[in-house]
C-alpha cells in the first residue's frame, strides 16, 4: 500500500495552515534596515540594503522594484515608507512602528528616537498614500499591496533562513549561511548580531561552548571571511515584478476609455459607453477599472432586452434613459450601492430594458437623467 507522499519543505502548494506559518516566519525574519550611519551603502533609510542582505539580492535591483512601483501605480514611495516603518535598525528588534505602539517610558533613548522617526513616517504614509497621490481610488493601493507582498513571499520561499550575523538573537547557523557584518556597527548599547551567536552543545550540562570559555587569547585572529556575493539565482524576482507592473500599467492605458457605442470588455482600464440606439446595447464587463454607462439618449426599445454590467474592481456609474422602460437590479460584495427599485419610466412606450448590475469591490451608482 502506497502511503501519502510527504510534502516538500520548500516546494509545492501551501495549505492554509502552512501559508499562515510562512507569513509568520516572513514577519519574524523580516530584514533589518542598514542605514549609512551604521556602515551600510544606503541612499536613504537602508531599506533596500537590508532587503538585499536578508534575501541575497543585489540592493540595486530592490531599488529598481520600488521605482517601478512608483512609476506604474504611484505606490513606490508609500511602499518604501511602509517597509521603513516596520523594519528595525541593524542590531535592534524595535521598529519605528513598534516604538509608536509602545509607551514612551518603556523605551530606551535609542528606541525613543525610532519613535520620533515613526511619527514622521506616519505623516509620509498619509501624504504618499497611493489613492490620494496618484490614482484617486483603491486600484493603486490594491495593486501595490499585491505586488509588494508577492515579491516578499517569493523571496522568503527562496531564502527562508536569514543569514547568520544579520538578525539579533538569531542563534547559531551553518557557516555557509553566514554573511559578513563585521563592518556594520549596532546602535550604542546594543550587541552586534554577528558576535556571540554560538550556542552550547545540547549534551554539555555546563554549557561549555568554546566561545564561552575564559581562555587566553589564542593569537592572531583568523582574517575575516569576505562577504559572499549576492546570489544571482533569484535576480529574476524584482525583474519579474517590474515586468508585471509595467505590463499592467500598459494594459491600463490601453483599456477602453472614452465614449463609444456598444458593449465592451476590459481586463484593465476604464470603460465609458453612451449607446444611442438599441443595436448599441450589449453586456459590459471589466476586471480592473471604472465603468461609465450613459443611457440617457437611448430611445424606446422595439423588443425586450437584458444587459449584464459587471465589474471586479472599480466603480460603476449608470445614467438611465429618459424615454425607455427600465428595471435595475444591483449587487455588490464590498462598496456602496445606490440603485432605484421598481420599473423606471413605466408609462413610456416600447419594451422593457432590464439591467443586472454586479460589482465585487467598488461603489455602484444608478441615477435618472
Amino acid at each position: 500500500m502506497v502511503g501519502p507522499r510527504p510534502r516538500r519543505e520548500n516546494g509545492g502548494m501551501d495549505t492554509p495552515n502552512d501559508f499562515q506559518t510562512t507569513v509568520r516566519q516572513m514577519w519574524d525574519t523580516r530584514p533589518p534596515r542598514i542605514p549609512k550611519d551604521q556602515g551600510g551603502n544606503a541612499l536613504l533609510g537602508g531599506v533596500c540594503e537590508g532587503i538585499g542582505a536578508r534575501y541575497r539580492i543585489d540592493p540595486v535591483l530592490v531599488r529598481i522594484m520600488f521605482v517601478v512601483l512608483g512609476l506604474a501605480f504611484g505606490g513606490g514611495i508609500f511602499a518604501y515608507l511602509l517597509c521603513w516603518m516596520n523594519m528595525p535598525r541593524f542590531g535592534m528588534t524595535v521598529s519605528p512602528g513598534r516604538a509608536i505602539a509602545t509607551p514612551k517610558d518603556q523605551l530606551t533613548p535609542i528606541e525613543r528616537k525610532e519613535r520620533s522617526a515613526g511619527w514622521w513616517l506616519v505623516l509620509g504614509l498619509v501624504v504618499f498614500f497611493p489613492s490620494v497621490s496618484y490614482a484617486g481610488d483603491l486600484r493603486a493601493v490594491v495593486v501595490t499591496a499585491i505586488v509588494l507582498f508577492g515579491a516578499w513571499y517569493l523571496a522568503h520561499r527562496s531564502v527562508p533562513q536569514p543569514p547568520a550575523g544579520l538578525l539579533p538573537s538569531q542563534g547559531a547557523l551553518p557557516d555557509d549561511a553566514a554573511v559578513d557584518t563585521s563592518h556594520l556597527t549596532p546602535p550604542e548599547g546594543y550587541p552586534h548580531p554577528g558576535v556571540g551567536t554560538a550556542t552550547p552543545p545540547a549534551w554539555d550540562p555546563l554549557g561549555a561552548a568554546p566561545e564561552l570559555w575564559h581562555l587566553p587569547d589564542p593569537g592572531p585572529a583568523e582574517p575575516a571571511r569576505p562577504a559572499p556575493k549576492a546570489s544571482q539565482k533569484w535576480v529574476w524576482i524584482p525583474i519579474g515584478v517590474g515586468i508585471a507592473a509595467l505590463t499592467a500599467a500598459v494594459l491600463s492605458t490601453a483599456g477602453s476609455d472614452g465614449a463609444a457605442d456598444g458593449g465592451a470588455s476590459s481586463n484593465a482600464g476604464d470603460i465609458s459607453l453612451a449607446p444611442t440606439s438599441e443595436e448599441g446595447l450589449d453586456d459590459v464587463d471589466s476586471s480592473l477599472g471604472d465603468i461609465s454607462l450613459d443611457l440617457s439618449e437611448l430611445p424606446a426599445l422595439d423588443q425586450p432586452r437584458t444587459i449584464e454590467v459587471s465589474n471586479n474592481l472599480g466603480d460603476i456609474r449608470i445614467t438611465l434613459p429618459e424615454n425607455a422602460k427600465v428595471k435595475v437590479s444591483c449587487s455588490s460584495n464590498m462598496g456602496s450601492v445606490d440603485c432605484p427599485s421598481g420599473v423606471i419610466n413605466a408609462d413610456a412606450p416600447g419594451e422593457l430594458l432590464e439591467l443586472h448590475v454586479s460589482n465585487n469591490l467598488g461603489d455602484t451608482t444608478v441615477t435618472r437623467p
